[in-house]
């Protein structure tokens, strides 16, 4: 008997890359249209082009290297333009290494990818605040995926050092050299700089890249070796910073988000766009849960978990509790489920036993409003 072996099926992600390779494939540059001295027409044309773009029309002609939004993130936009894919071939090696793998089973807010990538595009700066686990990092993370781009991400304390950001000496075979920091990288070979925790930035180090931050700004290394020229890095054309956080730089009111600081307004005039990143909606959440554990998370199971979790969550936007229930803490609980565990095991082991014993009260009535009074 001759036994037919089925050829492994695609990956996902393969198969979105493939997509957005087809997409640039039919894109071709547009066709030299022939001077017309015909002053009147050539007004009327700018003017339709200008009505279009103020009415959200889709851009026509992208460039090359270019597919539309829409296509990039598998999903209906308001506005579709042009976003640029680049390739392995258009990196450095030294930064080539850094470009994040697509999530499948992530899903992407539409506004959110649309107003991100458009700064992009027009490289500007970029602040993205909101909630712990709102997933502000795993965007920045996925839009570099999908458009294939270095992501280089460095999570700032208040106690860190700027070695970590600048760089720094360091002895080496007998001699001393000068080692870059991740933003130096970032900043020299065109990844995306991804500054978490902004917020918690010693003020001296926020400071030292005042500067970057300007249009047509540079980073100055101010401890490296060298004359002033030496130290002055411009930027590579496809080096992108994001400063990602809880708050929008002006402090924390409900003491909710400890050591982080108010920011020099200076600093936050520099941000081109300030995007504020949310809890997704209920249904998308429970479409993230099902697809993350398809096999032992039901959509019911789903949609009572979700619910349970806006209530907290509310809860801790009145004060009645002093930690929310992030993305990660229900993945939390799926996975000590799928390990065996019973429901309220994982809901007190992950969330419940981090409360103090009042708010812990309160949370197991929560759970018993969903759930009733019985274990799940």
């Amino acid at each position: 008997m001759t036994t037919v072996v089925k050829p492994p099926s695609p990956k996902v992600e393969d198969l979105v890359k493939k997509a957005l390779k087809e997409a640039l494939d039919k894109r071709k540059p547009p066709k030299a249209v022939e001077a017309s001295t015909d002053v009147s027409h050539e007004t009327t044309t700018e003017c339709d082009t200008v009505e279009e773009l103020m009415a959200g029309s889709p851009t026509t002609g992208l460039k090359p290297n270019q597919a539309y939004l829409s296509e990039i993130i598998g999903q209906p936009v308001d506005h579709d333009f042009g976003v640029t894919i680049f390739s392995e071939s258009d990196w450095d090696e030294r930064i080539a290494a850094f470009v994040p793998s697509i999530n499948p089973t992530y899903v992407i807010d539409a506004k959110l990818a649309s107003n991100i990538l458009q700064a992009w595009e027009l490289n500007e700066k970029v602040l993205c605040y909101g909630p712990t686990g709102a997933g502000k990092s795993s965007l920045i993370e996925q839009l570099c995926a999908r458009t294939y781009r270095p992501f280089v991400r460095v999570n700032c304390t208040g106690d860190m050092d700027s070695s970590m950001i600048f760089g720094q000496l360091t002895a080496k075979d007998g001699s001393t050299i000068w080692v870059d920091g991740a933003a130096t990288e970032a900043v020299k070979y065109g990844a995306v700089f991804a500054w978490d925790e902004w917020d918690v930035t010693p003020p001296e180090i926020s400071m030292g890249l005042q500067w970057l931050l300007e249009d047509d700004g540079k980073l100055f290394l101010k401890e490296m070796p060298g004359s002033t020229k030496d130290k002055q890095i411009i930027p590579h054309k496809d080096f992108r910073l994001v400063a990602i956080g809880n708050t929008q730089g002006q402090g924390d009111d409900t003491g909710a988000h400890a050591g982080t600081n108010v920011q020099n307004s200076a600093t936050l005039d520099r941000f081109g766009t300030a995007v504020f990143i949310d809890y997704l909606p209920a249904a998308v959440e429970e479409k993230i849960i099902t697809s993350k554990y398809p096999t032992t998370v039901t959509g019911k199971a789903a949609k009572e978990l979700v619910k349970l979790a806006n209530l907290i969550r509310q809860g801790y936007k009145s004060g009645q509790f002093s930690l929310t229930v992030s993305p990660r803490t229900l993945f939390g609980i799926c996975r000590k489920v799928t390990a065996g565990c019973t429901l309220k095991s994982a809901f007190t082991l992950v969330y419940l036993n981090k409360l103090n014993d009042t708010q812990r009260k309160v949370a197991g009535e929560l759970f018993a409003k969903v759930y009733g009074t019985s274990e799940n």
